[in-house]
Parts: structure tokens; sequence; C-alpha cells
């Protein structure tokens, strides 16, 4: 087993990739590092973060920094968020509660996927964060208040609705692996397991892998019947904007709505009563050709009815990467791979470890003046590569 200075030797998001590639079987590390179709909008996502550009103004007084803002009312240490993965599971025995623990420690939100195998009621137990739930605008109301409340119970802050997912996509690793949802068992797959003792250790020592939140309204069926009865019964390909309103009527606390691409659509989701929105293309795993998320968030926190209601996903980008789209538009950034294969090796201290490397890398990358002061408030401000920075660059708050 890695001794813990070997997992302190890992610096990067990609470190963490390399080592979950080699410990994971591949029909799990593909179904965590894959996407839709062809994976172009999983590598659009990536070029266009990098073809953002900082442009640094000089001669400014550096020598006291804070990463600290405010989300939805809350302060964080940095404007970040460890985003919704579902069947986390897959990957650790323990999986989602050693998330919430790191993200506690941390300090930043942690979004957590209702399509978990543990219970909202043990995730608020392990973790000492701010927890935001996630959830899809199902077909059947009454599984969607079950969840809800029982959240909203025991503590969970923020109601996360994910629109963009109104059929299960086609990833073409997952079907070249034999991989679904539910997953099931092939004679590769056995193979690839039998390869990887650590991963079957985890595998038989945790709980079934199941969407265990729905236990209660289906009780004869558990592990993979129950997750079958969740993507067959609750999948709402029929899903209109109005449902959102529905939702906003049980939720008690602020309501944030994920997967926007479009003027538009953000537009609607504020006047169905979204607090915020999150410009998502699900990391590139729903549909294959939409555009990065990074070429659409500025035209759309340039809304007005949108404005200073904008995130945008950063997928599993790394610290130097994901701190750019904070700086182009008024928003906040959502991380996702970290939590799931790319800190299997150990994933409470992978988790808190990636969070406090992407720290520290936007902290000097940003450079804010202000003990205060939120990063995306002065100092370093960001364009596109193919952009002249200057006055005139609306991105640059600054000339």
């Amino acid at each position: 087993m890695r001794k813990e200075s070997d997992i302190a030797r890992l610096v990067t998001v990609e470190d963490y990739r390399r080592v979950a590639k080699r410990r994971l079987p591949r029909f799990v590390f593909d179904y965590v590092d894959g996407a839709a179709g062809d994976e172009t909008t999983m590598a659009l996502n990536r070029t266009a973060f990098e073809n953002l550009r900082l442009h640094p103004r000089q001669q400014v007084d550096v020598s006291s920094r804070s990463m600290a803002t405010r989300v939805l009312g809350r302060e964080v240490p940095m404007p970040l968020l460890l985003g919704p993965t579902g069947l986390q599971r897959l990957v650790h025995r323990r999986a989602d509660l050693e998330v919430a623990e790191a993200a506690g420690r941390a300090g930043v939100p942690f979004v957590v996927s209702a399509s978990t195998a543990f219970t909202v009621e043990e995730i608020a137990a392990a973790g000492s964060g701010d927890l935001w739930l996630q959830v899809y605008p199902w077909r059947d109301r009454s599984a969607l208040e079950h969840v809800m409340k029982r959240a909203a119970a025991v503590g969970f802050s923020t109601l996360v609705v994910t629109i963009d997912v109104p059929l299960l996509a086609l990833r073409e690793r997952d079907v070249r692996n034999g991989m679904s949802i539910p997953p099931r068992i092939t004679p590769a797959n056995v193979y690839q397991g039998a390869r990887h003792p650590r991963w079957v250790t985890h595998l038989l020592r945790g709980p079934e892998i199941s969407f265990v939140n729905f236990k209660g309204l289906v009780p004869e069926s558990k592990g993979m019947a129950l997750m079958r009865w969740v993507n067959d019964e609750l999948t709402n390909p029929g899903a209109r904007w109005d449902e959102l309103r529905r939702l906003r009527a049980v939720w008690p606390g602020p309501m944030v709505v994920k997967g926007v691409l479009t003027v538009a659509d953000a537009r609607l989701a504020v006047a169905e009563g979204a607090d915020a929105i999150v410009v998502s293309n699900h990391g590139g795993r729903q549909l294959d050709g939409t555009p990065a998320t990074a070429d659409v968030l500025p035209r759309i926190a340039d809304a007005s009815a949108t404005r200073r209601r904008c995130s945008s996903t950063a997928g599993s980008a790394g610290g130097p990467t994901s701190s750019r789209p904070s700086r182009s538009a008024p928003g906040r950034c959502w991380w996702r791979g970290p939590t799931g294969g790319g800190s299997q090796p150990a994933v409470h201290r992978g988790s808190a470890r990636s969070s406090t490397s992407c720290a520290a890398s936007w902290t000097w990358r940003w450079r804010s003046p202000g003990g205060r002061r939120s990063p995306t408030s002065a100092g370093t401000c960001c364009s596109r590569r193919s952009e002249r920075a200057g006055p005139k660059n609306r991105r640059c708050p600054v000339g």
C-alpha cells in the first residue's frame, strides 16, 4: 500500500488521475474518466480553458491576499465547489463519506448526488461543511420530495436541479467495456477486477452499490434491481420548465439549476425560481457536440437576467486551468474529477490535497489585493487567447 509520504508527492489532478488509472479496473476508470460519443465536447472543454489568458496588473500590493468569497449568501474560503458525482461507490468503499469529510476540512461546499450508495443522513453525519443536494426533475414527484425532505431535515442547505439528462447518454468507452447502469457482471469485468485486488477489497467491504436513498419507495428491491427501478421509472424525457417552480415551492433553501448552455435557458431558469445557475455541458458526458462551458459562460453571465448568478463547471481541470473561468465572468468554479476516480488512491487525503493544491495555485495566479477582497473583484483579469487585452475587454474590469 502506498505510504502517506508517497501520496503527499502527488501534486496535480493529473498525478491523481494517473494513479487512479493504475489502481482501478478499466471499466471503472473509463466510467469516471470518459464522456459521451467521440468525447469531442470533453476535449473542447479542456481546450477552451487552456485558451483563456491571464492579464495581470503589475505594481499592485499583494502582500495581503484572500481567496474568500460568498456563494448564495455564505462565505467560502475560495470560489470552488465539489460537484456531484454519481456512483462514487464504484471507486471506493467510503466514497461520498470521505469526500464530505474532506470538503468540510477544506471549507468548500459539497454537492451530493442523490444517486449514491449512502443515505443523505449518513453523508450529513460524516461531513462538517455546507452540503447541497443534487437531483434530476424525475417523473415521480413523490420520489423527489422523499429525498428532498430528508436532506433538508439533516441540514442540506441548497438544492441543485440538473436539467441536461432527459435520457441516459451513450458513452462509447462504457459500451466497449460492457459498463452499464446498473453495472452488470461480464467475464471481461471479472478479469479486470481480479487484476486489481485492492479495488476488489473496497468493493467487498463497502455497502452494496445501489441508489439507497430511494430504498423506502421500493422496499422489495435492492442493489442492482433498485438502480434499474430508478433509471426506468424516474427518468423524465418529458420534463418541462414549470417543474422547477414546483420544486422551488417544496425546498426551503436556495435552488440552483445546473446544465444551462444558452442565455435563453438561463433566463427561463431564473424566471422559474432559480436562485443561481450552473453553466455546464455535464463535462461532455451527456451530449457530445455541445460548446465548451468556458466559451458560453461570458455571454450568459453578461445577460441582465442572470448577472451575478452564474457558476461554471471545470470538470477535472487542475488549479492553473480551472482558475481562469472565474476571472472571465462573475462566477464560481465546480470541480468534479478529483472527487471521483482522480482521488481514488486515498479519497479523503486526495480530495483535501487536491483542493489545497488548487487554492495555492489560484492564490498565486489571482494576486488579489485587499485582505478580504474576492479574487473576482480586482487584480488579475482574463480573456481568451485570441482576444486583445485592454480597457475595451469587458472581461477585464480594469484597463
